[in-house]
């Protein structure tokens, strides 16, 4: 291998003029000198000239070529012959800095104050409120979708909204009055006519689509364990993890690789564990690349063999770390009557891999539940335990009026659960409303109020008056709501922080 001398110069400015002294001695600096009976300067000098290129950086790439082919190249020096190649060499590495380039976060450009010349040019009277008629120019669309997102949520940017325009409405903690409109005055105004939504012109309300057991008898209205003056109140609780409670304040998005590499580990090995607890003489430790003409019992995780989606042919089956490497099979399903599978999913196949790459499953344990909780027969909410679980949205998608919430809660006080379950999305990023889309018909009506108030209007303050309602009636139903990442109102990150209050 060519031994070339230790570079301690700086590099020389990049230039988009070079000459063939400036290649030469471009090249001899890293080590590589020309050979005289060839015109290789020239060539060089050509290339620079060609692609816009310093001598130094093209020395630079001669130095990278030279260092992939040095074991099909007889000599380090530059000679006619490389000269084909390594412009090839040169082009694709010009192609993929500029496609490097064009992918990185533009400059942000800050906006200034004005000064003193161009206030008076406007007609301001002092510097302040130049300043202030900047501010409320950048504060009077925020960016987010299509640039029209209603409501600036910075402190400063409504101050400085207030103060260029002179007030009218209602008057923050400093003083500041700042312009408003009725949240609930709005949105009523904004909610279509009675009966003509596609909620309301459904052929089969509240109709039973899909049921569970049917052999087992319909929970009673009121029989749950939270009726009545005196029952017992069901305590919901949220086990956290070894980290901590999430809050608004955690940053997301922000792992490591080593942390899901440990993340992915550690559920493989809680996972083994629990199968081997709940299928006593079961062992589940086996690698799912090792070839065996008897039944093995493996723990992976489900994968995709390409970025497409997954079915049934292109399954294939990720081993742990301390079992199997890290390692990857294909997993064939044709001999499972059923199964229901998706990326990620932490799953204990028990079948046979004869070759080593491919594990033929013959029975699939996709879940290891805790047992069943008993309760002591003296405690006071022993017996049936009712639970109502909606997902949203709540409300049709061309309109924020709620309506299926409404019949929700109507259902609910019909029926009496003792805990009700609200997963989002509450404000639906999707809504033609929240998103500023319209349809063929045209453009949706423009929102007026924030995300946040749309919420308080349109899902607390209806939470509200149900529980309201029920206390009246001597029923108390505990309530879970759960975000969705398409809540408007919410991190659009998964876990989700709870929401604020």
């Amino acid at each position: 291998r060519h031994a070339r001398r230790a570079r301690g110069t700086p590099p020389p400015p990049p230039s988009t003029m070079a000459d063939v002294a400036e290649v030469t001695q471009a090249f001899s600096d890293q080590g590589f000198a020309f050979d005289d009976t060839d015109d290789v300067a020239a060539q060089c000098f050509a290339m620079c000239r060609s692609f816009g290129a310093s001598a130094f950086d093209l020395a630079l790439s001669w130095d990278a070529y030279y260092t992939e082919n040095a074991n099909r190249m007889k000599t380090a020096t530059p000679t006619g012959a490389h000269m084909e190649a390594f412009r090839v060499h040169y082009e694709k590495h010009v192609l993929k800095t500029s496609k490097s380039n064009a992918m990185k976060t533009p400059t942000a450009y800050v906006y200034g104050k004005r000064s003193l010349a161009e206030s008076l040019e406007s007609g301001a009277l002092d510097s302040a409120t130049a300043n202030a008629a900047v501010d409320a120019s950048l504060a009077a669309v925020t960016p987010g979708r299509g640039g029209d997102t209603p409501g600036a949520q910075t402190k400063h940017a409504r101050t400085a909204f207030a103060r260029a325009n002179g007030g009218g409405g209602v008057t923050d903690t400093a003083g500041v009055t700042l312009p408003s409109a009725n949240a609930h005055e709005a949105l009523e105004q904004m909610k279509p006519a009675k009966g003509t939504t596609a909620f309301a012109k459904r052929l089969t309300p509240g109709m039973a689509k899909t049921e569970l057991n049917p052999h087992l008898p319909a929970p009673v209205a009121g029989s749950g364990a939270r009726t009545g003056k005196n029952a017992h109140a069901v305590e919901v609780t949220v086990q956290h993890s070894a980290h901590g409670e999430l809050n608004e304040t955690r940053r997301f998005m922000r792992d490591r690789v080593a942390d899901k590499v440990d993340m992915i580990e550690t559920r493989l090995v809680s996972f083994q564990k629990q199968v081997e607890a709940n299928h006593p003489g079961l062992r589940c430790g086996a690698a799912v690349y090792a070839a065996s003409q008897d039944d093995v019992t493996v723990v992976g995780r489900v994968v995709c063999d390409s970025e497409g989606k997954l079915n049934e042919h292109s399954v294939m089956l990720e081993g742990s770390i301390a079992t199997s490497n890290g390692m990857r099979v294909r997993l064939e399903l044709r001999e499972l009557p059923n199964f229901s599978l998706f990326p990620g999913q932490i799953v204990c196949v028990q079948g046979q891999n004869p070759s080593g790459h491919c594990l033929v499953a013959k029975r699939l344990i996709c879940g290891a539940p805790p047992a069943m909780a008993v309760s002591d027969l003296k405690a006071p909410a022993h017996g049936a335990l009712t639970i109502a679980v909606a997902s949203g949205p709540f409300t049709c998608m061309g309109d924020l009026a709620y309506e299926p919430l409404d019949a929700l809660f109507a259902a609910l006080a019909k029926h009496k659960p003792d805990s009700l379950i609200l997963l989002g999305p509450f404000v639906d990023c999707e809504n033609k409303i929240v998103a500023g889309t319209g349809d063929n018909a045209g453009a949706a009506e423009p929102l007026e109020v924030s995300f946040e108030e749309v919420f308080a209007v349109g899902v607390r303050d209806r939470l509200e008056a149900f529980l309201s309602n029920a206390d009246v009636d001597g029923y108390y139903p505990s309530v879970v709501l759960v975000p969705s990442v398409r809540d408007a109102t919410a991190a659009a990150a998964f876990p989700q922080p709870p929401l604020l209050d």
